[in-house]
Formats: structure tokens, sequence, C-alpha cells
């Protein structure tokens, strides 16, 4: 006797599966969106504005400065800060700048190593040989404390200075000079708003140029201060320093990528 027919259809499980999968991520989404971080919220929203305002003509090759080696969006566990990503703070720099009052080459910014460096020429802050801050100069650290509220990450202010002695009773030695408006940027920044507990300062005094110290233009260029946005991947909390060179003279550091406050 066959028995023909009596098998049971069970292709409702697949449909039931499905539904299980899309329930789940769905409540996946309410839980990573329960809490919003404002810092990663305006990151995504650059990066949506990059990707949708593009001309069909030129096309777009996928990429997301956003999304480019992205940890996922729930918090926790081995996942720790977002990389900083050096387009969506160009471009918070530059809005920043406009609304300020500013011209766009003011402040520069740029990659080195993996962290991104946020560099402000020393005659923009201080008077010559000293780390009192100018009254405009205000101005320009509510600007660099406004882009910094957008990212997490720890942030280290460096004080460098060219190879000219200082040589004051105030500061010896441009060790102590740098030092100190490395704090002063720190304490400049604090007062804009940013969080105490991001923050720490160094100074290199003239050992970490950029340019040759060797005329007046490179020299201008090795006073600065840098704002550096410290990439999680950084084990260290310090760049690589220079090395003398063959003749006697600092060999540069490497600098930001995208250009000096010289350019």
């Amino acid at each position: 006797m066959s028995d023909e027919g009596g098998g049971h259809d069970e292709r409702w499980v697949i449909s039931y599966a499905d539904l299980v999968t899309l329930l789940l991520g769905f409540f996946i989404i309410l839980y990573s969106t329960a809490e919003l971080d404002v810092a990663r919220f305006e990151q995504l929203r650059f990066a949506f504005a990059d990707a949708f305002n593009v001309d069909v003509r030129q096309g777009q090759n996928g990429e997301s400065p956003f999304f480019d080696g992205g940890s996922g969006i729930v918090s926790g566990g081995s996942i720790g800060l977002p990389d900083p990503q050096l387009d969506l703070i160009k471009a918070r720099v530059e809005r920043e700048l406009q609304d300020s009052g500013f011209a766009l080459g003011t402040i520069v910014v740029g990659r080195q190593q993996d962290d991104i460096v946020i560099r402000l020429a020393d005659h923009l802050l201080f008077p010559s040989a000293s780390a009192e801050l100018q009254p405009e100069a205000r101005e320009l650290m509510q600007v660099v404390a406004d882009v910094l509220q957008t990212v997490p990450n720890a942030v280290r202010v460096e004080g460098h200075t060219d190879n000219v002695p200082v040589g004051t009773a105030a500061y010896p030695t441009n060790w102590e000079l740098s030092s100190a408006r490395a704090t002063a940027v720190l304490r400049a920044l604090v007062d804009a708003g940013v969080s105490p507990v991001r923050l720490s300062a160094a100074g290199y005094a003239e050992f970490r140029p950029v340019a040759s110290n060797n005329t007046p233009e490179g020299r201008a260029q090795n006073r600065r201060a840098d704002i550096v946005i410290i990439s999680p991947q950084d084990g260290s909390s310090s760049s690589v320093p220079s090395t003398p060179d063959a003749t006697g003279t600092e060999a540069p550091s490497q600098a930001p990528q995208e250009g000096t406050p010289g350019e």
C-alpha cells in the first residue's frame, strides 16, 4: 500500500525563521540607538552628507570615511573609541572657521601616523617669548574646542619652538617655554568646554621640528602648538622623536600630510 500525499509541508518554517531574524535585527538597532552619542551622530551626519551630495555624473567609489574600518555601532567590549577621520575633522574645522570669521588657512589639519593633528602657528596664539595667550587667541581656541567636542578621543596638546635660545628669567630654555605654552593652550581648551579628563600636555622644545631651522620661514613653522587627536590604534602617548642628522642639525619629524602653516 502506497502512502501518497501523507507528508507534512514544513515550508512555513523558513518564513518563520526569517521573521525571527528580522525581529532580532530590529531589537539590536533599538538597543544600539537607545542612548544618543552626539559625537558619533555628528560623524554619521557628515558621512551621509558626503555620500549623497555627489554629482551623479561623477560617481562615487563606494567608500565612506565614516564606515571605513568601523568597529560597529554597539559600544562595549573591545570595540573602544572610533578612529578619528581626517576628512570629517577637516570639514568641521573649515565650517567653524567660516562661522567665526577666520580665514580657512588659519588652522591646518593633517595626519601624523595614526593620529590627527590640528596645528596652529605660535604667532596666532602668543607674543614672542611668552606663554600668555593673546586675547584674540581665545576665539581660535573656541573653534578648536567645538571641533574636539565632535570626537570622544583623548587629546594631547604639544608645544614646539625653534632652536633659537629664549634665555629669559621666566623661561631659561625652550623646554620651559614649550611646556608653558602647551599648558596654556590646554587650559584654554578646558575653559572652552573640553573635558579635562581627555587632555594632556607636553613640551618638546626645538627637538621635533617640521622644517629646517636654518631659515626664518622654517623656524616660523617650527614654532607651533599641535593639538593631537589620538587614535585608539596608537599604543604610545607620543610620536617618534626626530634624530640628529650627520651635520648635527635636527632632522624633521613626520609632519601632517595635508600641509604646514606656512602654506
